[in-house]
């Protein structure tokens, strides 16, 4: 077998249906292939990441290497360590790290945990389209808790305030503790769509409240946190989920729960060859992002939302859906990068006889995934997959989500003087590809 198909091969390997790879494009159900393709311009972390070169040159030296000492635990040791590392965290900080198959397999340890010293949980979060579709069952399968999900968009996909979703949080949460009900209270940060919620203000102060009944799981799955923000959570005992596939840029399947007082031998538990090498392509893009100086990556992301949301707003068939102002108060006062917005969601309209109509949600996805496809003279892109995002005119929606990644922010910095205008213009590029696709003669009335 080819030393390289072998590594593609284990790259699709340790996780569930999601992971596989189905012809014609040879691509997992999230648009990605196990190798790298460096003509796409990748604007779709928020979903999944495609390998880059370097990272698929990472794991291909840890297959080499497992071959010749196939020592899985000890690997698997020494990437859990190295991630702590990156998280900038002490080697005595008493927080362990669970590598697992997915951010959703994470999300079921955490509750896992819960119930080995409580029953029948409560367990409160976002809805699962802000989340995704399998966490809601991957929390409450076998374990007797019951799972209530909150609104965070109005019926037209307009964000609810977030004292009106704190409100029914903390109302919920009241309640099961008045009926002696232990609660996981999932803090979302960020969402598909770039939201946090309920807010860090809420989730602290019920924390606070009643510290032994309430466990707070941090589902930071799409890992856009500073050091800062992610040692904040870790200080007030919150568990916290991530994962290496999406703004990090490592290959699909690739999750981490971490948490206190977790034993060695169990964060071994899930590990496997496929899962390890997914984990080391992700370790060479935040080992690169995190030499990166903060201030300059602010400023990079700050120049980068100003051109993205001038750009969607210079097109009629683009409509921004708006994302609040990423608040972490009273967590940390700090100025970090992610307070910059890096997801942005916009719906689609196409021009009838009527004047501008929204585009199904059949239709949004028809150009997902017809973006990436090669056309003459131009180059190939690929977004964020649509996220429901309620209804217009009478016509259910979805959005469409561009979206920086670490990889990005790399390129970017990295690219000389003109790395970063070069960056903005191919995300503008994809933005444009989207808007003419509106066009298609499908669409049209």
């Amino acid at each position: 077998m080819n030393p390289l198909h072998e590594t593609s091969l284990l790259l699709t390997q340790g996780g569930d249906a999601r992971i596989a790879i189905a012809p014609p494009h040879h691509q997992n159900p999230y648009g990605c292939a196990p190798f790298p393709d460096p003509a796409l311009l990748d604007f779709g972390s928020c979903t999944a990441s495609v390998i880059s070169s370097e990272g698929f040159a990472a794991a291909d030296a840890l297959r080499v290497k497992l071959q010749a000492h196939p020592d899985v635990a000890g690997e698997a040791r020494r990437i859990s360590a190295e991630l702590a590392g990156l998280c900038g965290l002490p080697k005595d900080s008493g927080i362990e790290i669970m590598l697992t198959p997915s951010g959703t397999d994470a999300h079921r340890l955490a509750v896992q945990h819960l119930h080995a010293a409580n029953s029948e949980p409560l367990i409160v979060m976002v809805e699962s389209a802000e989340s995704g579709s399998g966490v809601p069952a991957a929390l409450a399968t076998g374990h007797r808790g019951h799972v209530i999900t909150v609104n965070v968009r109005e019926p037209d996909g307009q964000p609810r305030s977030a004292a009106a979703i704190d409100a029914e949080v903390i109302s919920l949460t009241l309640s099961a503790l008045a009926a002696e009900r232990p609660v996981l209270l999932v803090l979302t940060d960020v969402s598909k769509s770039g939201l946090i919620a309920p807010s860090v203000a809420c989730v602290s102060q019920l924390h606070h409240h009643a510290p032994q009944r309430i466990t707070v799981l941090v589902d930071a799955c799409q890992f856009r946190l500073s050091h800062a923000t992610l040692q904040a959570y870790l200080a007030r005992d919150f568990v916290v989920a991530l994962t290496g596939s999406k703004f990090v840029g490592g290959p699909s399947f690739s999750g981490a729960l971490l948490m206190p007082g977790l034993r060695s031998d169990r964060a071994l538990e899930a590990c496997t060859p496929g899962l390890l090498l997914r984990w080391e392509a992700a370790l060479q893009s935040l080992r690169a992002f995190r030499a990166l100086p903060e201030d300059r990556i602010r400023n990079f992301l700050l120049a980068f939302a100003a051109a993205i949301r001038k750009h969607i707003a210079q097109h009629p068939q683009l409509e921004s859906l708006p994302v609040p102002p990423l608040e972490r108060g009273p967590l940390m006062e700090d100025n970090a990068w992610d307070t910059v917005q890096t997801i942005f969601p916009f719906l689609l309209h196409h021009a009838g006889d009527g004047g501008l109509s929204p585009l199904t949600r059949e239709e949004t996805l028809k150009v997902f995934q017809q973006l990436p496809e090669a056309r003459p003279g131009l180059q190939r892109g690929r977004l964020g997959q649509p996220v429901l995002c309620g209804s217009r005119q009478g016509t259910p929606v979805s959005a469409l989500r561009l979206c920086v990644s670490a990889r990005t922010v790399i390129m970017a910095l990295q690219g000389g003087g003109q790395g970063e205008e070069r960056v903005i213009h191919e995300a503008c590029v994809v933005l444009d590809e989207a808007a003419r696709l509106t066009e298609a003669p499908s669409f049209r009335d």
